[in-house]
């Protein structure tokens, strides 16, 4: 029965004429706008009344009186959502010794008021009429254009969740995770149909071990259990090859982004098509869209990093392919996937498959050190399959190993190595916080002085969890660093951007650019770093008199104000 209801309402988000003429209409200036207007007919009908329009539907005025009788605006199918968890002043916040940064904290806390939906239950009745994909309990959204959930986001955000005490409203947002693992067979990219051709990075896994660690129910570990295995078993059956040796025998198994998609991504329909314009052949055009949405299921639409490492940097993405990589940060995510589930079916006494899931942790570090690392950089960097060579080019992602713990536990070498490649880089040079890459010339919003609060965190907490003392303070310092920067650029705009311009040219940190769309202000995983590092770091840093007597005592007075009765 879903199926039968997710193929007719493809017809009409996905693929097919209605979706064909309005995008390239321009009716709307973000493609994503038409794509999360729900449907006031059924689909069928809705497809009917359009082919009796017959050539009518070019005129401009008629093609939008269909779209404003047979849809709603975007948003009307969820409802805000007061979350029922939600306390005035969670017991944590006291271990923030700053009153500003208490303060901040504070107003992040508000905000998950404000980021929080509940799908209604009209979108369960009648999931024929919405491109939204029904869950169950309330969560929390990023902010601005992105109005449903986020695979990757939910990771960060959960980690806010659970130092703001709020345990009820992080259950939900696993389990509406898991939720669509059960009826779907894999967590998609976002909360929309159109999102069903592809996933993002997978952090399902380690979401329910933050969740165990800061709540210690176990019950709900092991209840979930299955569904985390179904979860990994996608990335198994779908993502997963096996490196060969020089007799062609299976080495170990490695994993890449791969999702295929035969028509433009829905919610950037126009830039796809002006992407695949020139090329000759449909098997080309599926190819590059393949490509596209492989390079959108890594988090990282986009960067240089899935494009040929050659030519100009402002127009290569006409190059993109990432069928040709084997991104780091995935193995590296999968490597302590495997590592979890062995530890979580150990505390479930199931030792058959805690060996199966070490064996794959063991295969997956050698994967590590076999595909990724370099000794000679002392950096671990994605592989080129086609190339057999590395991408020895810097982006922030080569650290993530050190995150995930994907090498050796007894070596200490390693982290060292990993921190003189950064400062050899000349990125720690960027005191405000690590620059995603420095393909200074690129259009693309993962590149360049763009600094993203997720791959901040993962750096940061990369170094702190190694336990040696002086990584712990590089850790420290590039945290209240970060903290540093971001408050004042909150002090300055009273907004939290989805990432952060971290140039060297400025003293503060502005709102990145780059990209298919404007910087977006909430921001859900932003905050939810916040309060992961105040929680971490929120005793051993202040904020100096000197760092806030560059703004106007009005302007710091309205802050307090704002924060005290928002």
């Amino acid at each position: 029965m879903l199926y039968t209801v997710l193929t007719l309402l493809a017809q009409i988000y996905c693929n097919g004429p209605i979706l064909e003429t309005v995008q390239n209409s321009f009716m709307f200036p973000d493609s994503k706008h038409f794509v999360d207007m729900s449907l006031k007919y059924d689909p069928v009908t809705t497809l009917r009344h359009f082919d009796e329009l017959g050539d009518k539907v070019n005129d401009i005025v008629v093609l939008r009186e269909f779209v404003t009788s047979h849809f709603d605006p975007p948003g009307s199918e969820l409802m805000e959502w007061y979350p029922t968890d939600w306390v005035d002043f969670p017991s944590n916040f006291l271990n923030i010794h700053d009153y500003h940064h208490r303060r901040w904290a504070l107003h992040l806390h508000r905000i998950w008021r404000d980021l929080c939906r509940r799908v209604k239950d009209e979108v369960r009745k009648h999931q024929d009429r919405y491109s939204l994909l029904y869950v169950p309990h309330p969560f929390i959204i990023p902010g601005g254009r992105f109005r449903e959930f986020y695979y990757w986001d939910s990771f960060w955000i959960l980690k806010g969740l659970l130092y703001s005490e709020m345990y009820e409203t992080a259950r939900g947002v696993i389990k509406n995770l898991m939720f669509m693992v059960e009826n779907h067979g894999f967590v998609p990219n976002g909360g929309r149909v159109y999102y069903l051709t592809r996933s993002q990075p997978p952090l399902l896994i380690p979401m329910v071990y933050d969740y165990y660690m800061g709540t210690g129910d176990l019950q709900f570990v092991m209840d979930a259990l299955p569904t985390l295995e179904k979860e990994y078993q996608f990335w198994l059956n779908h993502r997963m090859s096996w490196f060969k040796d020089e007799e062609g025998n299976d080495k170990f198994p490695y994993f890449q982004y791969k999702a295929i998609l035969k028509v433009p991504r829905p919610e950037s329909y126009r830039e796809d098509n002006e992407l695949a314009h020139g090329l000759k052949t449909h098997e080309e055009k599926v190819r590059m869209w393949s490509e596209v949405a492989s390079a959108a299921e890594t988090g990282w639409d986009f960067s240089t990093r899935w494009f040929a490492q050659d030519g100009d940097e402002r127009h290569r993405m006409k190059t993109i392919r990432t069928w040709s990589v084997v991104p780091v940060d995935l193995n590296a995510f999968m490597c302590a996937n495997s590592r979890i589930l062995a530890s979580l079916f150990e505390i479930a006494g199931d030792f058959k498959k805690v060996q199966g899931y070490q064996q794959r942790y063991e295969w997956a570090k050698k994967e590590m050190k076999e595909i990724h690392w370099n000794e000679t950089d002392g950096i671990w960097y994605d592989y080129d399959i086609e190339k057999k060579t590395h991408s020895n080019i810097y982006y922030v992602s080569n650290a993530i190993p050190l995150y995930a713990k994907c090498y050796d536990d007894e070596d200490e070498v390693t982290p060292h190595k990993v921190l003189n490649y950064l400062m050899r880089e000349g990125v720690m040079n960027f005191t405000k916080g690590l620059p995603t890459s420095l393909a200074m010339g690129s259009e693309q919003q993962w590149d360049k002085e763009n600094a993203w609060p997720p791959m901040i965190h993962m750096v940061i907490e990369g170094f702190r969890t190694t336990g040696l003392p002086d990584l712990m303070k590089v850790a420290q310092k590039m945290a209240t660093s970060w903290l540093a920067v971001t408050y004042q650029s909150f002090i300055r705009t009273h907004a939290m951007f989805e990432k952060y311009n971290v140039t060297l040219l400025t003293e503060e940190a502005s709102a990145g650019g780059g990209g298919e769309y404007e910087v977006q202000t909430g921001f859900g995983w932003t905050n939810g770093v916040i309060l992961d590092l105040l929680d971490k770091y929120g005793d051993q840093f202040s904020t100096s008199a000197g760092s806030l007597a560059k703004y106007p005592a009005v302007l710091l007075l309205l802050v307090v104000f704002v924060e005290m009765y928002y």
